[in-house]
């Protein structure tokens, strides 16, 4: 069993006798895990839970569902919405009481401001795609909860990536996954599915809300999780003012649902009313926040700015200055995620016997005094991350003999250069990938670049500290990768230690520039001193074409950017290689 596994199955064994369901909860899916449901059961049941009742009420009758007339009770509320919906309301409200004990007011508000705006956004955009528009609602609503139980778990370590990410979005999982080896919603997944919720919804909630896992879905499915998808794109948008999302929010909404720039404008109008009806109804407290519609017209504002400037930008210098301020910002990210994968490992590390529950009245559960940060250092007695997953190496282990090509080898259409020189067989998934992104350059008459990014001397890496120490750069690296500022843009794993990211709308120019960052990030994770060596480097080849001809193979992108990768490499590594395909 992998370390990340073990490490959620410790999680999900203490989430079972510490956060369990509401008795009522239990009580709801016991009915309604029989095939003819008893709505006169079901409405008993619930009803012994005033509280409760009231929330379903409030909510039901809120604009979130707009019926025409008012609902008084919960008969009503069963013919109106059915059975189902009914259902996953009652559990979406029916989180555990422990989750929330002890987290301070300000995290716990900004993380109902996220999760409501997310929910809500669903609801408005699933309606007319997806029938009764429930699922996405309460799939968005629970998609987060691994965030509460992370928090519980961990404590201040995860606290501060919480807040160094703005609580949410895409660089939150890409620093989970690189400091944990999984991200939040997995967990959450894995939660829902020890509390025996609906199989559809924990599917909902696992799978990733982008367009790559949109490709392999079924009809049925793809339509919820575009929703999700779209919410989470909104979320970042007007709870994140992560502005480079509207563009992304504005085409995919466009290619997936239809949602065009009315749309979207619809979706926003009241958005801020219905998540404040819904905070009411779930007695919660939200963190402070603008209205949604000034942030849209701001991020609308931003969007054009970027594109003015963009011009500018890439007539600039490709290798920016080192900002001082910047270098202590990559030192504090690595301080930050090896001080998360310790508090992981000391989770994995307790007994069995000491999952029991703490005494009534106990603040955060398995939250420790703050350790001094660990920084990654040459110190030859780096101790390894237990909880780090270990490197798959295609082709056998870290230690195998590679052989070196020139690049003046010729690579045939299955096969490329590894990072460095060695004939492998390329990636299918990173090929079909890469061939769909031409598909799309061409259609859109852009350009089209491949970053091939992997870390230098591996072997005496690993032969000289062991594979689990280059657990954390590696992930570090994918990060880093994850976190470049460029969309649309796709991160896919490359040979042994390495990453590949296919950039699309991106000329020649710009890869080299973004190239450049990815190495800069490890001189500056260190510390380096002019005129030394750093311990860990990366080298960097890029590939690009101005516009894919008719019929243009994805391979000779890939072959492209692995010889610059093998240049890069025999230069001494550390430098970005490019070469531009006509």
């Amino acid at each position: 069993m992998s370390a990340p596994q073990t490490t959620i199955d410790r999680l999900i064994g203490r989430a079972r006798q510490l956060y369990s369901l509401p008795a009522v909860a239990m009580q709801v899916l016991e009915l309604t895990n029989n095939p003819r449901i008893d709505a006169a059961a079901l409405k008993a049941c619930i009803e012994n839970d005033p509280a409760l009742t009231t929330r379903l009420l409030k909510v039901v009758n809120s604009s979130l569902f707009g019926f025409s007339r008012q609902v008084g009770d919960l008969n009503q509320a069963l013919a109106l919405l059915g059975t189902k919906p009914l259902k996953l309301l009652v559990l979406g409200f029916s989180l555990p009481p422990r989750l929330f004990a002890g987290l301070a007011a300000e995290v716990l508000g900004r993380y109902w401001r996220r999760t409501l705006t997310k929910a809500v956004a669903a609801r408005r955009i699933g309606q007319g795609l997806v029938p009764g528009g429930g699922d996405p609602f309460i799939a968005a609503l629970l998609q987060d909860v691994g965030v509460l139980l992370l928090i519980q778990e961990l404590g201040e370590p995860y606290v501060l990536l919480l807040e160094r990410t703005d609580f949410g979005g895409r660089e939150l999982l890409a620093m989970e996954n690189a400091s944990m080896g999984f991200d939040h919603r997995v967990l959450s997944a894995r939660l829902l599915e020890s509390w025996g919720l609906p199989e559809a919804l924990v599917d909902a909630v696992e799978r990733r809300a982008d367009e790559e896992a949109l490709a392999g879905l079924e009809p049925s499915q793809r339509t919820v999780v575009a929703t999700l998808y779209l919410a989470e794109l909104a979320a970042q948008v007007l709870v994140d003012r992560r502005d480079a999302a509207l563009r992304e929010l504005l085409a995919a909404g466009e290619r997936l649902c239809g949602l065009d720039r009315d749309r979207l404008a619809a979706v926003v109008e009241g958005l801020s009313e219905q998540v404040a009806q819904l905070a009411e109804a779930l007695a919660v407290q939200l963190a402070a926040e603008n209205d949604y519609r000034d942030v849209l017209v701001t991020a609308h504002a931003r969007l054009a700015e970027t594109a003015a400037a963009a011009a500018a930008e890439l007539a600039a210098a490709v290798r920016p200055e080192v900002d001082p301020a910047a270098c202590d910002e990559e030192h504090d990210l690595a301080a930050e995620l090896e001080l998360l994968s310790s508090a992981v490992t000391r989770l994995t590390m307790v007994r069995e016997e000491d999952l029991g529950a703490p005494p009534d009245g106990e603040g955060v559960a398995g939250v420790a005094a703050k350790p001094t940060p660990p920084v990654l250092s040459t110190a030859a007695d780096q101790s390894p991350l237990a909880a780090a997953p270990l490197l798959a190496c295609p082709g056998g282990g870290h230690n195998q003999t590679r052989m070196v090509l020139s690049p003046a080898d010729v690579f045939s259409s299955s096969t490329v250069a590894s990072p460095s020189g060695t004939a492998i067989e390329a990636d299918p998934g990173l090929v079909e990938r890469l061939a769909a992104a031409v598909h799309a350059a061409r259609q859109s008459r852009c350009p089209l670049s491949l970053l091939l990014a992997e870390l230098d001397e591996i072997e005496q890496i690993v032969l000289h500290r062991g594979v689990e120490w280059l657990a954390l750069p590696v992930r570090f690296l994918e990060a880093t990768c994850r976190r470049l500022d460029h969309s649309p843009a796709v991160c896919l794993p490359y040979g042994e230690a390495g990453f590949a990211v296919i950039l699309v709308d991106c000329e020649r120019q710009l890869a080299v520039g973004l190239g450049n960052q990815v190495v800069e990030s490890f001189h500056r994770l260190q510390g380096r001193q002019a005129g030394t060596r750093p311990l860990l480097r990366v080298s960097v080849g890029a590939a690009s074409v101005a516009l894919p001809p008719k019929n243009f193979p994805a391979a000779d992108l890939l072959n492209a950017a692995a010889r610059c990768l093998y240049g890069s490499h025999a230069s001494g590594g550390g430098v970005v290689k490019s070469i531009e395909i006509y």
